[in-house]
């Protein structure tokens, strides 16, 4: 069997089975794919729909070869599958820096950017921060702080022409949803953000066959046709809660928690250096010794503390908000951003 029949299938929308996945999965492996046999792969998996077990089947696959091990039982990833191609700052890995010093164990899955300015590992690097450091290293200081921040490296080396492809395709593909499913460590619970409705119930059900003891999956609505894969203040947000009961689909309204709606644009930047300017900003809670535009403060602290909320750390979403928020004033975040980086580069051969 080769790639070709994966992609007959996929013309006559027909799902992918365990054959097929593992044949992709080795045909990428071996590199025995072209430029237009993968184009033409990730346009029909995206036409045709993935489904639950194809991503089962293909995250089991990865998480296998990869060894996936827990370092941290109670830990949780905070990642997005991007897409969104709303050019906001790096909102997801702010809020797991800021859930980390709210006390949290924070294991975040990264990835660099398919369709956005940046992506977590490009702005961890503007700090010097890589997630290409030895095990052992990221390992000592997450046990010192409780962070850190790791990529797959069999996703990144097997199917890195298809990151490639998608970005130069302007469309995010099976990768996007890939991503926050291939964490080298298992965590147990998720704040897990897609970039679509569409993939909510899918990633939902797929993180429930993959044994997660609880997860949100969120999508915040911007406008009609626009989403963002986090949650926000600019809308209606979708959130599907996965434990081991179930799933259960609710929505969640800034009013909800006494808050107005903001306009998607005071989230955005122009340029990675903007991007890491903002970053470095609300972990201070500051600008120029004055007080942050709230809206950039508020959608972080609303997903740090959600995060709180998943872990059980607080009852509900708003206190896990306040906490959030109360704590980036503080200056307590990014003192404990400092000290992440002071033990990575210390501890650095």
């Amino acid at each position: 069997m080769s790639l070709n029949s994966v992609i007959s299938k996929l013309k006559n929308s027909k799902e992918l089975d365990k054959e097929d996945i593992y044949q992709i999965f080795n045909s990428f492996e071996r590199k025995e794919t072209n430029h237009n046999d993968i184009k033409e792969f990730v346009v029909l998996w995206n036409k045709k729909g993935e489904t639950p077990m194809e991503l089962f089947y293909l995250a089991s696959l990865i998480n296998n070869r990869q060894n996936q091990h827990i370092l941290a039982e109670d830990a949780i990833d905070m990642c997005g599958t991007g897409g969104d191609k709303l050019n906001t700052f790096n909102i997801s890995t702010v809020s797991a820096i800021v859930a980390s010093s709210c006390g949290l164990k924070i294991i975040k899955h990264s990835g660099r950017s398919t369709t956005s300015i940046q992506g977590s590992v490009d702005v961890l690097n503007s700090f010097g921060i890589t997630t290409d450091f030895s095990p052992q290293l990221l390992e000592n200081c997450f046990k010192c702080n409780h962070l850190m921040f790791v990529t797959s490296r069999i996703l990144r080396e097997v199917f890195g022409d298809v990151k490639i492809i998608c970005k130069q395709l302007g469309i995010p593909g099976f990768v996007n949803l890939l991503g926050p499913l291939t964490n080298p460590y298992k965590t147990n619970y998720h704040l897990l953000g897609v970039s679509s409705p569409r993939w909510g119930k899918l990633i939902a059900e797929t993180l429930k066959l993959l044994g997660t003891k609880k997860s949100f999956v969120v999508c915040g609505n911007v406008s009609e046709d626009k989403h963002m894969d986090e949650l926000s203040f600019c809308g209606e947000n979708y959130i599907w809660e996965v434990s081991e009961e179930g799933i259960k689909e609710e929505k969640f309204f800034p009013d909800d928690i006494g808050m107005s709606q903001v306009n998607v644009t005071e989230l955005m930047v122009k340029n990675s250096d903007e991007n890491k300017i903002l970053f470095e900003e609300i972990l201070k809670g500051k600008i120029n010794g004055k007080k942050l535009k709230y809206s950039r403060m508020d959608i972080v602290a609303l997903n740090a503390g959600a995060a709180l909320f998943i872990s059980s750390k607080v009852k509900n979403m708003k206190d896990g908000y306040k906490h959030a928020l109360l704590h980036i004033q503080s200056g307590k975040a990014w003192e404990h951003f400092q000290n992440f980086v002071s033990c990575i580069k210390s501890k650095e051969v």
